[in-house]
């Protein structure tokens, strides 16, 4: 008589051991980057991935199944390091107290792996009413470290720039639809760590006198300390856009406005053509962004167009963008005429 199979399936032979040696064995540089976590925090760091779902979902994304746990294991170390960058920052000591007082409830620090597909960088988060740092990777293949890190470090900023009034039982509340005035300090309050709001929070500008002929003095440049960081400065106008040609290969973008240059990336990769001499068809023009120097968090000031030397890459598409969809003007040239163009906007995206 025969029987149907009630085996459930299980992971490849290959998984289960770089699950041992890469996240359980002692000596393996996640669990040593955990334990030195666990000496800055006063607790230990806890982790249970649901391996079998993560494989499940990204298996298409990763050919060579020896390289899936390992890349996991990679950014997990990330977030340690960008974590305990955040727990020793004198800048961060409010927002530190606040997480430690939630987990006085639970005495350890759960991590959550899960997979989002609403971002192309791993992305953390907290939920506060499990009182645990939530890990999304992304439904793709996992970018270069430091990005992860770079990405890892702003989200974490996130908690420092809220209110110091706000409360660890409170991180994960929605925040109000409404624009926040800088003096409404008690809508603070409601900000989470995913919120947009909850790090756009900059010294408050002072209010305009009444326009006449009143001579107010000379300005007084800001006090360093309150000047925001370049990732949260660059998010106001004015924008900036400069772009180079480069020779006939080459086309380099500049810009001030991170979103912007992540808009035209978008575009410009979906509209490459492809190469019709080769089977699996590359994109002609490698398109590529740029991190900038500058800055704690993730932030993109360059975008490169290249191409071989057997074809030509021009910027008037890229002009055209910058000019009718991302509503920029065209400033009078101050020379290298037909090979330099330069862009300004005034006028704040939502």
């Amino acid at each position: 008589m025969a029987f149907a199979s009630t085996s459930q399936p299980v992971l490849a032979t290959r998984i289960r051991q770089n699950i041992r040696d890469h996240i359980e064995s002692p000596q393996s540089p996640l669990v040593l980057k955990k334990e030195a976590v666990k000496e800055v925090l006063g607790y230990p760091v806890t982790l249970d991935p649901e391996w079998l779902m993560l494989w499940k979902t990204l298996q298409a994304f990763y050919p060579d199944n020896a390289t899936f746990v390992p890349s996991i294991a990679t950014v997990i170390i990330n977030w340690c390091d960008a974590f305990l960058s955040w727990l020793e920052s004198k800048e961060n000591e409010d927002a530190v107290e606040k997480l430690l007082d939630a987990l006085t409830h639970v005495n350890r620090l759960d991590l959550m792996i899960q997979v989002s597909g609403k971002s192309t960088r791993p992305v953390t988060t907290w939920d506060a009413n499990k009182s645990m740092f939530v890990i999304a990777l992304p439904k793709g293949k996992i970018p270069q470290e430091s990005t992860v890190l770079a990405g890892f470090t702003s989200d974490l900023l996130r908690l420092s720039a809220s209110s110091p009034m706000l409360g660890a039982t409170e991180l994960d509340e929605p925040a109000s639809t409404s624009t926040l005035a800088p003096e409404d300090a008690e809508d603070w309050a409601d900000l989470d760590l995913g919120s947009p709001e909850s790090h756009t929070v900059v010294p408050s500008r002072q209010k305009q006198a009444p326009s006449g002929p009143k001579d107010t003095g000379p300005d007084v440049i800001p006090e360093l300390a309150r000047i925001p960081r370049p990732e949260e400065l660059t998010r106001s106008p004015p924008y900036w856009i400069v772009v180079r040609q480069e020779g006939r290969q080459r086309v380099v973008i500049q810009g001030s406005h991170a979103p912007s240059l992540a808009s035209l990336d978008q575009y410009l990769k979906r509209w490459c053509r492809g190469d019709t001499g080769r089977s699996d068809r590359p994109p002609i023009v490698e398109i590529k962004l740029h991190e900038s120097a500058f800055g704690l968090g993730l932030l993109h000031d360059t975008l490169t167009l290249e191409t071989d030397r057997f074809r030509e890459v021009s910027a008037m598409a890229v002009l055209v963008f910058v000019e009718r969809v991302l509503g920029y003007t065209a400033l009078p040239s101050s020379g290298s005429a037909g090979s330099v163009w330069e862009f300004k906007r005034t006028k704040a995206f939502i």
